[in-house]
Order: structure tokens, then sequence, then C-alpha cells
């Protein structure tokens, strides 16, 4: 689906085309989809978030991130390697006094680039320049149509004002502006106002999420207790405004295992964090290597073996607690998520939050299938 709206927002056609890329660049092990974290550090502070520098920590993150010079090489190196869509994302981007130019640079060397910010730090100077860059998205988190609540979970007073101001600034200026929201118990309450509010903004479209990813360090699991549990999660997703909810596959789970592949991290995709280290996605925490002791494409071409090993893993059937699942038809495994949640191990297991999300998703399913008429 993200390759499929990248292309068709880039202007490359039908979605046919973007699968005839991804197929390829699957088969052929291209880093395709490159996301690049320029910085942990953050001018918000999110109750749920999975990697922001603590207030006070700011200065020695700084000291530790990229260079101007070594994230210019860096997407160098990605672009040669066959990089095609590029996400820009923190911590906040904007924090970056260099940010322009990283950017100016990712729009030279081809790439088809977003960019995930929190909307307070713009200003109508920064978006006029910011128009001028033509990036694909600029994509911002909003948590709720309520001033006290969003800001509640930012821990930034007066930042859902600020956001609103800069979306209408945003699309006054011509740019396609993606608002995503992640539902947890902080805001689950004021959905159907959110989803209103986001109709009414009239943004290229609205992303809703029910997942709150583990943090990549420190206490791994403290977002998960914003996590809603199954039985809001039933209720959740079976809002009329939603997507009904359907099985990825149907069959006998033996078969559905034969059938199912898993994500593909370190196949197309890899995320390069602020220092450095080259990671197979966002949520996989076992690096290939840092760029800073190796050029890209060695570190690509020539991975560890516990990156080996996860390149084995295709499909269900290559997971044994998966390929006999009863939920394997709705399960959405994150192998990231479940490697930082069991502590750095044992991410071939079953993804306990991945069961929860499925087994609700099947409960909806089958509520929804019993309302329809014969």
């Amino acid at each position: 689906m993200f390759l499929e709206a990248c292309a068709q927002n880039a202007g490359l056609g039908e979605p046919s085309l973007a699968e005839l890329i991804a197929l390829k660049a699957e088969a052929r092990r291209v880093p395709l989809n490159a996301h690049l974290e320029l910085t942990y550090r953050c001018n918000e502070q999110c109750v749920h978030c999975y990697c922001v520098v603590e207030h006070g920590k700011e200065r020695e993150a700084r000291a530790r991130e990229l260079t101007t010079a070594e994230i210019v090489r860096v997407l160098d190196d990605l672009a040669e390697l066959g990089g095609l869509y590029l996400t820009l994302s923190g911590g906040e981007v904007l924090v970056r006094p260099d940010f322009f130019e990283i950017a100016a640079h990712a729009r030279k060397a081809g790439f088809a680039y977003r960019i995930y910010t929190n909307g307070i730090g713009l200003n109508a100077s920064r978006i006029e320049r910011l128009a001028a860059l033509e990036p694909l998205t600029v994509e911002l988190s909003i948590f709720s149509a309520d001033a006290a609540v969003h800001d509640g979970i930012t821990r930034v007073p007066g930042s859902f004002d600020r956001l609103m101001r800069n979306v209408a600034l945003l699309k006054a200026h011509g740019l396609r502006v993606y608002l995503k929201s992640v539902m947890m118990k902080p805001n689950i309450a004021g959905f159907a106002d959110l989803h209103r509010l986001g109709r009414e903004l009239g943004v290229f479209t609205h992303i809703f999420a029910c997942e709150v990813s583990p943090r990549i360090d420190g206490p791994i699991l403290k977002p998960r207790q914003y996590q809603l549990d199954e039985n809001e999660l039933v209720d959740y997703l079976g809002q009329s405004v939603l997507p009904a909810t359907e099985p990825l596959f149907e069959g006998a789970s033996e078969d559905i295992a034969k059938q199912r592949d898993t994500c593909g991290p370190a196949v197309n995709s890899c995320c390069i964090d602020p220092y450095g280290n080259v990671y197979p996605c966002v949520a996989f925490r076992v690096p290939l290597g840092n760029v800073r002791e190796k050029p890209l494409r060695e570190l690509w071409y020539a991975p560890p073996p516990a990156i080996q090993d996860l390149l084995s893993v295709k499909k269900y059937e290559d997971l044994t607690e998966c390929s006999s699942c009863e939920l394997i038809g709705f399960c959405k495994r994150c192998h990231g998520d479940n490697l930082l949640e069991r502590g750095g191990s044992d991410w071939k297991s079953c993804h306990p939050h991945a069961r929860t999300f499925a087994s609700a998703q099947r409960r909806v399913y089958q509520i929804q299938k019993a309302g329809r008429p014969s």
C-alpha cells in the first residue's frame, strides 16, 4: 500500500507500476524504501513516543548525530543503491538547523520523499521554503480535536492551535498534507470528533492507527500503558466510519502459512538512525553496521549473521508457532516490535501484541459478517 500510494502521489502511474518496481527491488534486494531518522530530539514530548530524547539530554544527543556532510553522503549512497522512496523523520526534523539543506539534497538526488513533522516548528517562511522543495507529502500527527487532550499527549501547551494554523498554511501553499492519528487510551473517547475534524480540514488524507510501538531504548514497554486492550480495540475497529474488517487470507492455517509473506525488512527497505546505525527497518533494532565505519553498500550487501537469519524468514511457514495459528489470516505481526518486547531475543516466537490485535479483528469481522444480509 505504501509503495502504491507513493507511486500515485509522485505521478508514477497506476499501482501496477509500483508493484512492478517493488517486485524487481525485492528480487534484487534493492533498498527502494529508506527511512532516515535525522534526530531523536524534539520540541514535543509525546507520552507514547518510541524514540524521543528526554528534555535535558538534547546537547549530548546532538553531538552524536550525523553531520550535514555525512547525511549528504548517505543520501548519495542510497540513490546509487537504487533508493527511490525516502522518509525524513525524527524526533522532530525541524530542530536541525540544516533540515532544509538536507531536504534540498534529497530532492536533487531524485528521491520521492516524505516529511514527518509535528508541525509546531513551522511558520509562514518555513512553509514557503518547504513548498519550493516539493516533498511528496508532509505528514503531521494529531491526537484529538480537543486542544486540551492533544496538548496533554504532546505535553506542550498550545501545540494544537499551532498545528491547526500550520495545516491551513501548508494547504494554502499546495502541499499534500497527511494527518496521522494514533488512537489510544487518552484519546479514544474523542475518535468521532477527530474523524470529523480531519474531514473538515480537507487534507489529502487522514490515517488512523491503533498500535502503540515500544520504545527503542530505556523503558521499552512504557508506551504500552496507552495501548487499547482487546475489548477497546473491538469497539474502535467496529466504528462505522472505518473500513470493514476482513481477513487478509482465508483457509486452513497451514495453507495460509505457505502463501503469506512475512514483512520484508532488509529486503527492499532500511532505516538509518541519527547516529549512522543502519537497521532493516524502524522497528527491528539489530544493526547491519554503521555508515561511519563502513560504506552503506558494503553494509547492505554483506549483512551480519543476525540479519542473514532475518532474511531467511520469508513466509509464515518459516515461523513455527505462526504456521498453525488460528489467527494467521488476520495477524500483522512485527518482527521488530516482538524483538523489543521480548528483550532482544526470540523474535520468531508468537508476537503477543499482534495476536491480541488479530483476535480483536477476527471478533469484529465475525460481528460484521453476522450483520450482513444473506
